[in-house]
């Protein structure tokens, strides 16, 4: 790691000659840097502010004869771990720079690498790159459904969700599943509806979509758009979904289409309009959620007690939307998706669920020990100690917040010898 000035400068030129391609700057920079022997592990060393080397830097610039140059000459594994265990590969997909993907894939690269959040280099290209970058991936052998996250879901979903249909019909014609949910419940053809695409909805639905699965019909009649209402009432939608939304104009619209509900006596627009805004209708309402909202706790405790941290997140997500509706503000639900943040290796959004916990339940010590326990996962000792102390002043006999107490004061007092000795 740089430590003298003259060491950051020549740390800062190595990676601004990274992220510009400069191939002659940076073999001057590695010459100097050769003084002695382990130039490679000087390299490695030397990390952005993102904690990024320079051969990540480079890939994520596009920067593909850097990139060259690391493998063939410095003999970096093409596959090079960063920080955050992601490969060059995936830093040049998420930059949308073709070349330096072929390059690194010709020598070897792993297509099938993800981020934490589950996207692949298909994902990345399904985004936005050109569709024979797609046709190109495909041909790798990469499944076309490929999904290590189920709320990312696969590459047609990520790319009905950006419009973009050209790499819609390449993914189709490899036969993607275009009906494929992710763990919200969501499809493609609900994708491109919220992206208020036509073309893109008119394409999943001649590929067969279901246009019933997750309700598209809903959200086009949420963001009123009238195209794809008629697009996707003529495909077979449900027009009863228009009942019980407030857009009185699209009720009327639809109204001919729609078949009677037993609970609203009087069926005509005036009649459903009086029914959804009655305390009858909003008593039933807050009953429904409440019942979802009793399953879905079920669920997340569940999948938490598996060690299933992703699954168990999905549901305390879907319990906070719920109970948002609902007007509730339950602490418990923020304390328990922070702490399954934290079981992650998540700390920003652990700390963050944690501090909603705490303003909700401004005396509940649990709220105080996901602080501690986030701020301890960002090696925040100081801070974590104050929440541990603030959570004992509540819960003075706490055996737990105690231990963690003790242990955020340990790593605080080591972390002060250690930036002493240096």
């Amino acid at each position: 790691m740089a430590s003298s000035p003259s060491d950051k400068y020549k740390a800062k030129k190595l990676l601004d000659a990274a992220a510009s391609g400069n191939l002659r700057l940076f073999k001057e920079i590695v010459k100097e840097l050769n003084e002695g022997n382990g130039v490679a592990d000087k390299i490695k060393g030397i990390k952005d502010k993102n904690g990024d080397g320079a051969f990540h830097v480079a890939a994520a610039c596009g920067s593909t004869a850097i990139c060259q140059y690391f493998v063939e000459e410095l003999g970096f594994p093409v596959d090079f771990y960063s920080d955050k265990g992601e490969t060059p590969l995936l830093y040049a997909a998420m930059g949308r720079h073709p070349a330096t993907m072929r390059y690194l894939i010709s020598h070897g690269a792993n297509p099938l690498v993800s981020d934490k959040e589950g996207l692949t280099p298909l994902h990345c290209a399904a985004m936005d790159g050109p569709p024979d970058l797609v046709k190109f991936l495909l041909s790798l052998g990469v499944p076309v459904d490929i999904s290590f996250n189920h709320a990312t879901g696969t590459p047609l979903y990520v790319a009905a969700k950006h419009g973009q249909r050209s790499t819609m019909e390449v993914l189709l014609e490899h036969h993607a599943d275009v009906n494929a949910v992710n763990s919200n419940g969501f499809t493609p053809l609900l994708m491109s509806v919220r992206g208020g695409s036509l073309e893109c909805t008119k394409l999943l639905i001649e590929a067969g979509a279901d246009v019933n699965l997750s309700c598209p019909l809903a959200m086009a009649i949420h963001k009123e758009l009238m195209e794809i209402i008629k697009c996707l009432l003529e495909a077979g939608a449900d027009p009863n979904v228009a009942v019980m939304d407030k857009k009185w104009d699209i009720l009327e619209m639809l109204f001919p289409l729609t078949s009677p509900v037993p609970e609203v006596q009087d069926w005509s627009v005036q009649g459903i309009r009086q029914y959804v805004n009655s305390n009858a209708f909003m008593e039933k309402l807050v009953e429904s959620l409440g019942k979802e909202l009793a399953e879905v706790k079920v669920k997340a405790a569940d999948s938490f007690k598996k060690k299933e941290y992703l699954a168990a997140n999905f549901f305390y997500t879907k319990a906070i939307g719920l109970d948002k509706v609902r007007g509730s503000g339950d602490a418990a639900l923020f304390s328990n998706r922070s702490l399954c943040w934290h079981r992650m290796g998540d700390g920003d959004k652990a700390l963050k669920d944690a501090l909603v916990a705490r303003r909700l339940r401004p005396e509940w010590p649990k709220a105080f020990y996901g602080m501690g326990a986030a701020l301890m996962l960002l090696e925040e000792y100081g801070q974590a100690s104050q929440a541990f102390m603030d959570g004992l002043r509540l819960e003075p006999t706490n055996i737990e917040m105690q231990k963690a107490h003790r242990e955020a004061v340990d790593c605080l007092r080591k972390s002060d010898l250690g930036d002493g000795s240096e």
